[in-house]
């Protein structure tokens, strides 16, 4: 019986997020409808700018809405859901830019995203971050010693490199993602001791 219980939540969570892709789909070609009308006149490189970002967050919308039909556990659905999320609050950064609005999303920050990439799934065994100084500067690619703002910029490399989104949502990275994620914490705080 209880199977049958998380069949249908899967089902049914799958379906809700499935309606909700498909709305943000349909939103993207109503953006490109209102920068047509906006800019191809006047501003044609500015058209062709939100054309293109348009057409990146549509293929990202395709990419998880493949994912949601490949998911097989809530915990599947619940990273889909994560990931859709994220791109839906990129997505709004731009509309807001678009329409001459505040944003309708709450801006996650920094907080959020040490957050969500600190915590172990569930089937990832747990490395325990780096276990020495040297250990934290090597996962970002650094020599012992560097500085605050090298670290900083080494972060952020990894961030680019390592995020699934960057990878058009393969997952295969972000085990190096929490890697990098784990050092710069660990540096951040020695360095800023000093």
């Amino acid at each position: 019986m209880a199977q049958n219980s998380n069949t249908q939540k899967l089902t049914e969570r799958k379906q809700c997020l499935g309606r909700h892709i498909t709305a943000l789909l349909g939103a993207i070609q109503v953006n490109l409808a209102y920068g047509f009308e906006q800019f191809y006149g006047t501003r044609i490189h500015a058209y062709f700018s939100l054309e293109e970002k348009l057409q990146r967050f549509e293929a990202l919308f395709y990419n998880i809405k493949g994912q949601l039909g490949e998911a097989t556990t809530l915990a599947d659905v619940d990273r889909i859901a994560d990931r859709l999320a994220y791109v839906e609050d990129r997505l709004d950064e731009l509309e807001s830019v678009l329409y001459h609005r505040p944003r309708k999303r709450k801006k996650k920050g920094f907080g959020d995203f040490f957050a969500r990439f600190t915590q172990q799934p569930r089937d990832t065994p747990s490395d325990g971050g780096p276990a020495s100084l040297s250990e934290a500067y090597q996962a970002l690619g650094l020599i012992d010693g560097a500085s605050l703002m090298e670290v900083i910029s080494a972060f952020r490399r990894c961030v680019k490199e390592y995020h699934p989104d960057t990878h058009g949502g393969d997952r295969r990275t972000e085990t190096h993602l929490r890697r990098a994620v784990s050092a710069y914490q660990y540096l951040k705080e020695h360095l800023e001791d000093q």
